[in-house]
């Protein structure tokens, strides 16, 4: 990890006894009251030795003025450069492209600028002209020192390359990913552009482990499940994203407007409150930066895919107190389905104000509106999976009516994140956030196949969602000594407040032939079947303590949670109140060898109140998880590489599935307890200075452990869960070709393994195992001609033999096929 250094936010630890220990907590605890709470900023590095130093990176920093381009660089490498602003003010530098350590690379950018760079016995670097005559006995003379830029990775900010050294979506402290006593990923922006994901689905594709929920085709949603089969909450900057028991009112963000996305896997309510067991999906919003880049985005590709990104960033003033960036897009394509298309409109505003260095507030705000007809078509499995003597169905095949079929959704957010350090010890922060969501979704699925095998009976629905989701999370953080234990100690108090309001009408409408289809039909009036408005309030606070001592990081943390529903049937006239409380927590152990060797162990619940009823009428119970696990990582100081290897067992308690019983298949039941058992390796590498590699193997056996029978009398108990693959294994290798004279030009290839599974909880609906190949080709234009530095071209594919596939069935009538073979062109220029 690259030092920080910052006298006046440094991280420097103060001793405090007993009597100084408590009145620092009562002091800070009023101090916290006077704030709601705090937002989340860097927290200042430890020292580093210098064997960084000579470790080589690789950097791709635009020309530009030079002030700009050395704070770039300075940031990219994770030092402390300082420079008198006369040195750089009016010049330029060419920027820097290509694999240098820093010292080489410093001296590459100010060559021919007449300064030299000297290092300091602290490590810090400084920026001083050459002397105008080799006879000044004294050497050079030092210049008063002005910071550029000292910043290295933080928790909440870009990530240089594949891989991550920080994060906070573990602990909700800015920690190393060593520390952790959890399996975490992080996917970072130079990963999600290199392989060309489009959406969060395809960005966590090489993530071990992780799964999208409804095979990846259904492009309206992004829903992830991992740790054997249990769906994973979705958080945007540390706060709760909308969710629905119907899984209509929920958002989707696209991965241009995030700075990196972050998978903690297994029970987390000890820092988060109510979350499901499979884990938490935390995406980073791109923020504010100081320094000023741009960037304009055009794509096109097949199925008539064309988008236009933009991307700007940097200071409104010359102190830097004021920042601004601003994120956009629209893009349109065809689907996979014959009628099928999606059309986005994307606007991310954000502003940052800094006081002083103690003090700052980031606004982050989104607008988003999507219309799609669904490539998510329904098809039956005799035709898909399996034989009918008609023949194959083609994967083009729309089973719905087009005149009625789509989706129309709208989605904003308002929200800041705000932070105050009051001392060396203590500082607060507050997360807020109000996201809405307005859905109105329509389809015609099918419920009967007549005898002929090709005729499919049809009904048109329509749900009408309107969910908003309030959060707010307030964290005092206090950094200390006790003799021997250093404490990064976290008291929090967080509240959410959501309503999901639910419409669903459906009518029965003309079958379709499905191998000789005719659309047209007339939709009749839908009948009015559910009306359900919710409100839930939960409230939730929580201590953490992190403590230090030699390599040892002992993790410790709880929490008390109350969530309170009321659920109305309008139908019925009906309204059904529930109370949930749970205690939760998280015991933790690491020990960090100086080679960057990090065995730990770890113990975790979760809590999660179900919004909803079950097609009685009757509120789900909570559902509730426990995880035991143990694991290895692996990161060398100042290397690209990560690597994780962990073991774990995970027991989840009231259960949410599709409800097996005819009639019922917008609903839910809770089969009782599953288990899940396993292990994860996730490796991240950088290797002979022009390869990066990201593999992944997870294998994972999960099984119904208590059910009930259903109304005939089968019992789910001893099956697995759907939609687990006992084995998945990943691998992406990205080559430069630098050193055979291709300067500028790399390419890519990835291959994805997803073992056999079933796609229903009765476990009889199998999915054969799959293979499919990705590639990337890069070329940085500026490296073929000077005046066209900045511009980059790229050509990306997803599922590169265009395999035909079913990746997903919800039951014998609705089966869907994986995507197909997706190529996009793109050329960006950065500025």
């Amino acid at each position: 990890m690259a030092s920080y250094s910052d006298p006046a936010r440094g991280r420097h630890r103060s001793r405090v006894g007993a009597r100084g220990l408590l009145a620092t907590l009562v002091h800070g605890a009023l101090c916290a009251g006077l704030v709601l709470s705090a937002s989340t900023t860097t927290k200042p590095a430890g020292a580093q030795g210098q064997t960084q130093e000579q470790v080589l990176r690789s950097y791709d920093i635009p020309a530009g003025p030079l002030g700009t381009v050395l704070n770039q660089f300075a940031q990219a490498a994770g030092v402390e450069l300082s420079a008198a602003s006369a040195l750089t003010q009016g010049k330029r530098s060419e920027g820097l492209h290509g694999r240098f350590s820093v010292p080489d690379g410093l001296m590459r950018i100010v060559q021919g600028q007449g300064l030299q760079v000297i290092q300091g016995r602290s490590g810090a670097y400084s920026l001083r002209a050459i002397p105008a005559s080799s006879g000044n006995a004294s050497g050079v003379s030092a210049l008063s020192p002005i910071t550029v830029t000292t910043q290295a990775e933080n928790a909440y900010g870009p990530v240089p390359g594949m891989t991550a050294e920080r994060s906070a979506t573990a602990t909700k402290t800015d920690t190393p990913i060593l520390e952790a006593p959890q399996t975490i990923s992080v996917v970072t922006r130079d990963q999600v552009e290199m392989q060309g994901a489009q959406t969060v689905n395809q960005a966590v594709a090489y993530t071990p482990g992780v799964i999208a929920a409804f095979g990846g085709t259904d492009s309206r949603y992004d829903v992830v499940m991992a740790r054997g089969g249990l769906f994973v909450r979705q958080y945007l900057d540390g706060i709760v994203l909308p969710f629905s028991a119907y899984s209509v009112s929920v958002p989707q963000f696209d991965p241009y407007m995030l700075e990196r996305l972050e998978i903690l896997q297994g029970p987390s309510s000890g820092p988060f409150g109510q979350t499901t067991p499979g884990g938490i999906l935390n995406m980073v919003s791109r923020r504010p930066q100081a320094d000023a880049r741009h960037e304009l985005w055009l794509q096109g590709g097949n199925l008539h895919t064309g988008k236009l990104a933009f991307d700007s960033t940097g200071a409104l003033d010359a102190e830097e107190k004021f920042l601004y960036r601003i994120t956009g897009l629209v893009k349109t394509a065809d689907g996979m389905a014959d009628y099928s298309e999606e059309k986005r409109k994307l606007i991310a505003p954000s502003f940052t104000w800094r006081p002083s260095a103690d003090t700052s507030l980031t606004l982050l705000t989104h607008y988003q509106h999507d219309k799609v007809i669904p490539q998510y078509q329904g098809l039956p499995a005799r035709g898909t999976l399996r034989y009918n003597p008609n023949g194959t169905l083609p994967r083009t095949r729309f089973s719905g009516e087009p005149s009625h079929e789509g989706m129309d959704r709208k989605q904003y957010a308002v929200g800041y994140a705000f932070e105050h350090r009051f001392n060396n010890t203590w500082s607060v922060r507050q997360n807020l956030r109000y996201t809405h969501v307005d859905i109105d979704a329509r389809g015609t699925p099918g419920y009967a196949l007549a005898p002929d095998e090709r005729t499919l009976s049809r009904v048109a629905t329509q749900g009408l969602g309107k969910g908003s989701i309030l959060g707010i999370d307030t964290q005092a953080q206090a950094d200390f000594s006790t003799g021997a234990l250093e404490h990064t100690l976290l008291l929090g108090l967080d509240y959410v407040k959501q309503r999901d309001d639910y419409r669903f009408a459906s009518a029965p409408v003309a079958s379709i032939d499905l191998y000789d289809p005719v659309y047209g039909i007339d939709i009749p009036d839908l009948i009015p079947r559910i009306s359900t408005p919710q409100t839930m309030h939960q409230t939730g606070i929580y201590m953490q303590d992190q403590i230090r001592t030699g390599g040892w990081v002992l993790t410790v943390g709880g929490r008390y949670d109350r969530a309170d529903a009321d659920t109305e049937n309008r139908t019925a006239r009906s309204t059904t109140p529930r109370r949930d409380e749970a205690f939760t927590g998280r015991l933790g152990v690491n020990y960090v060898f100086d080679s960057g060797i990090a065995p730990y162990a770890s113990y975790s619940t979760s809590f999660e109140p179900v919004g909803g009823t079950d097609f009685a009428g009757k509120p789900f119970k909570p559902m509730t998880g426990e995880q035991f696990e143990v694991g290895v990582k692996y990161q060398p100081k100042g290397s690209d590489t990560l690597v994780t290897l962990s073991a774990f067992q995970l027991t989840q308690k009231n259960m949410l599935t599709t409800d097996p019983l005819p009639g019922h298949e917008f609903f839910s039941t809770q089969t009782g307890e599953v288990r899940s058992q396993g292990f994860n390796l996730e490796a991240r590498a950088r290797l002979w200075k022009n390869t990066d590699i990201i593999g992944a193997y997870a294998y994972t056996r999960s099984k119904i452990t208590k059910a009930n029978p259903n109304a005939t009398g089968v019992s789910l108990e001893g099956l697995p869960l759907p939609r687990v693959p006992r084995h998945m294994a990943s691998l992406w290798v990205n080559h430069d070709l630098d050193h055979i004279g291709l300067d500028g030009l790399s390419v890519g290839a990835g291959i994805r393994y997803i073992g056999a599974n079933y796609a229903d909880s009765a476990a009889s609906i199998r999915l054969p195992a799959n293979t499919l190949w990705d590639a990337a080709i890069h070329y940085d234009l500026g490296k073929a001609n000077a005046s066209l530095s900045g511009f980059k071209l790229s050509l990306t594919a997803a599922n590169l033999s265009d395999r035909q596939y079913v990746n997903y069935c919800l039951n014998e009538l609705q089966c869907f096929y994986g995507q197909g073979r997706t190529v996009l062109l793109n050329l960006r220029k950065q500025w």
